[in-house]
């Protein structure tokens, strides 16, 4: 039995020996097969499928630049996003703040209207009393007797008559006399003195003829002084008030002069072409032209 078995074994291995044979020499056979079908294709074949290769090798290195290209796109936009939703966050800062000042100023608003109620009440009250007094004044004089004792004979050769001068035109001479003494400091560039003047002279008469030319004399004064922010708002002031006054061109010029001097050209150029406009022929116009030239 052990003999029977180790000659079905022997025959088996055999078996299998010749099947690797064969399928080795099939496998030649057909590599052999394949490499005379390689040869016959080589010239014509060949060098097409490499120039395809060179081709594709090209399509692919141009996909890889875009795609690098289209990275760094990408990268730029989240950049500009970041940068934009940080410009976001510091208005919504600022304006949190503009509103925060905003509350504090309507607030001082409040106590300032209540405070100046109160103010009103009180001066109503003094000026109540103050009536009933002079009403109290007024008919104790009346019921006095004043007697007059006019003299029998009067020389009229020793008697000078003055000519009357009505409390009006008192008023009018003392005025301008205030007011030439306001502008001589003016004029010698005294600036800061010539301010306080015409600001005590504008207190006591705000309804005289000199009042416009007063506040244009403490805009300029003001603009000498480098105040600009002042002198902008005193020639607006000006401008708004007293319309019709000869130095109105002038005063447009040297606000818009005066927004230049803080960096803020937009608002120069306008006032600029507004004196241009409107008051052509004028000194302050050929100013304005030369301003506008600089401007570029």
């Amino acid at each position: 039995m052990p003999i029977i078995k180790e000659s079905s074994l022997n025959k088996k291995h055999i078996i299998n020996y010749f099947k690797i044979i064969s399928l080795l020499s099939l496998f030649i056979f057909t590599f052999s097969f394949l490499l005379s079908g390689c040869a016959e294709m080589e010239p014509d074949t060949i060098h097409h499928l490499k120039i395809e290769v060179r081709n594709l090798n090209k399509k692919v290195d141009s996909l890889s630049q875009n795609s690098t290209d289209s990275e760094q796109a990408i990268h730029q936009a989240r950049l500009n996003i970041a940068n934009q939703g940080s410009k976001i966050e510091n208005i919504k800062s600022h304006m949190s703040a503009l509103y925060g000042k905003y509350e504090i100023i309507s607030h001082d608003m409040k106590l300032l209207k209540t405070e100046f109620r109160n103010y009103r009440i009180l001066v109503n009250k003094e000026l109540i009393k103050l009536l009933k007094k002079e009403k109290f004044k007024s008919s104790a004089i009346s019921k006095q007797k004043i007697s007059v004792q006019i003299p029998s004979k009067i020389t009229t050769s020793k008697v000078k008559i003055l000519p009357k001068i009505s409390a009006k035109r008192l008023a009018i001479k003392k005025s301008l006399k205030e007011y030439n003494i306001a502008k001589s400091y003016y004029n010698k560039g005294i600036y800061q003195k010539s301010i306080i003047l015409f600001k005590k002279y504008l207190k006591k008469y705000p309804q005289s003829k000199k009042a416009g030319n007063a506040n244009y004399y403490i805009a300029v004064s003001n603009f000498k002084l480098k105040n600009y922010p002042v002198s902008i708002l005193e020639f607006h002031k000006f401008t708004r008030l007293y319309s019709k006054n000869k130095h109105v061109p002038m005063a447009i010029y040297l606000q818009g002069l005066g927004f230049s001097k803080l960096s803020d050209p937009s608002d120069a150029v306008i006032l600029f072409k507004q004196v241009i406009s409107d008051y052509g022929s004028s000194k302050a116009a050929a100013l304005s032209k030369a301003a506008l030239k600089k401007l570029g």
